[in-house]
């Protein structure tokens, strides 16, 4: 299907939906169109990158009016690629190649730098049943946890009935993504990860109880990620104010046992170790016990915002796939900083004028890698945005400076329109 006509298709959608919405039986949710453009050019030791992409975005949530305790929603997004930067480094091929589907794998960075997009995602289909205690949602629907976020395929509990207590329980097999970056159909995890290194994706579950009054928030969960890992962790912050200024702390530490990982266990040992992969040793499932731990200081004087922190991970590389479905990285990429052994300090700067601009920079140095091996890596960030009722514009630029020698200058913008 061509750009043309995908876009054409949202068109329609939207056009018949707003229809059915006169009715008032409907209502609109997640709808907004928009473009995306990348571009970055780095190199990796000798050998020099270029990547980049330009395309156009749109997405279409309609959910029911509740009746009796029940609502229903199906939410779409589609997606075109209007130009993508020519390229023939080593990292061209992200699709069948095992050297490009390491970067894919390993490098967060990889969603802006290589398009990796699929033309129609069918990212909400949900039933749900509301009373006083809270709610049972079932099928394909959002859900933000620790390392759990975007869209996800399962079951999801929610107890609220006391005040400032929510308590999540459920299970998942499959997570999908709907944006402009990563718009990306459910298994792409299970296809991955199964296919290059040997996981057996097929059932996740979560259990979550978090707490919040006006200064203190306290959040206690444990997730199982079946043949990855299983973490326990705990993440509190405190926060108090007087006139114009607020300091918040946070803290946060994991209890996590991971699999063994080794390329010796891949179908190609030696093209694995060349393209960064390690593949899951059967029946290792927790038999690696390690660790991370965050503190933050976070000083805020009216549209002022100041935070420094510190993440720590053990060295026994039971954090690499922590982040698998999702992660708080307080950088915009996070390839570093949950790898075996890393140390990463970091500062971030935010100032907004009247709700609407806002401009950010940040900073963060990882230290990681094992006795053996170990790495430096920088990351420079610079965001700005602008944001009406019915507009969006913002802008990026990421600077990643290894010591490996792998660095990367990414840029990138969104054009987009609320509806």
């Amino acid at each position: 299907m061509g750009c043309a006509c995908r876009i054409g298709l949202i068109g329609q959608v939207c056009f018949l939906v707003i229809s059915a919405n006169a009715q008032s039986y409907l209502e609109l949710f997640d709808t907004q169109i928009g473009f995306f453009s990348s571009g970055g050019f780095g190199k990796y030791g000798q050998s020099h990158l270029r990547g980049g992409y330009t395309n156009f975005f749109g997405s279409l949530g309609v959910k029911s009016m509740p009746a009796f305790g029940f609502d229903f929603a199906i939410g779409v997004s589609g997606i075109g690629l209007l130009h993508k930067v020519k390229n023939k480094d080593m990292y061209s091929n992200i699709m069948n190649d095992e050297i490009g589907i390491g970067f894919r794998i390993n490098n967060d960075e990889a969603k802006d730098f290589r398009y990796t997009s699929t033309d129609f995602v069918l990212h909400t289909v949900y039933g749900r049943y509301k009373n006083s205690w809270g709610y049972l949602v079932a099928g394909r629907f959002p859900l933000n946890l620790e390392w759990i976020g975007d869209y996800v395929e399962g079951v999801n509990v929610v107890i609220d009935r006391f005040k400032g207590w929510e308590i999540s329980a459920g299970w998942f097999d499959k997570q999908a993504y709907a944006n402009a970056q990563e718009n990306v159909s459910y298994g792409y995890i299970k296809q991955w990860y199964q296919n290059y290194e040997g996981y057996k994706i097929k059932n996740n579950y979560f259990l979550d109880m978090m707490y919040q009054n006006d200064s203190l928030n306290f959040n206690a969960y444990y997730n199982y990620f079946d043949t990855l890992l299983y973490v326990l962790g705990m993440k509190g912050s405190w926060e108090w104010g007087y006139d114009n200024w607020k300091i918040k702390t946070l803290l946060h530490y994991a209890f996590v046992n991971a699999s063994e990982q080794s390329s010796e266990y891949c179908q190609d040992p030696s093209l694995a170790v060349v393209a960064g992969l390690e593949c899951y040793i059967p029946g290792s499932m927790g038999s690696i016990t390690g660790y991370l731990w965050q503190i933050q200081e976070n000083v805020k004087y009216k549209n002022w915002d100041f935070s420094i922190g510190y993440i720590q991970n053990d060295k026994r590389n039971s954090t690499n796939n922590l982040p698998i479905y999702s992660d708080d990285s307080p950088l915009e990429y996070n390839t570093a900083i949950y790898g075996g052994g890393a140390k990463t300090g970091y500062v971030t700067f935010r100032y907004e004028y009247r709700g609407r601009y806002s401009l950010g920079l940040k900073y963060g140095l990882s230290g990681y890698g094992g006795k053996n091996e170990n790495s430096l890596q920088g990351q420079f960030n610079a965001l700005a945005g602008v944001d009406f009722a019915r507009a969006n514009i913002s802008f990026g630029y990421i600077n990643i400076d290894d010591s490996s020698g792998y660095k990367n200058n990414i840029a990138k913008i969104w054009l987009g329109f609320k509806f």
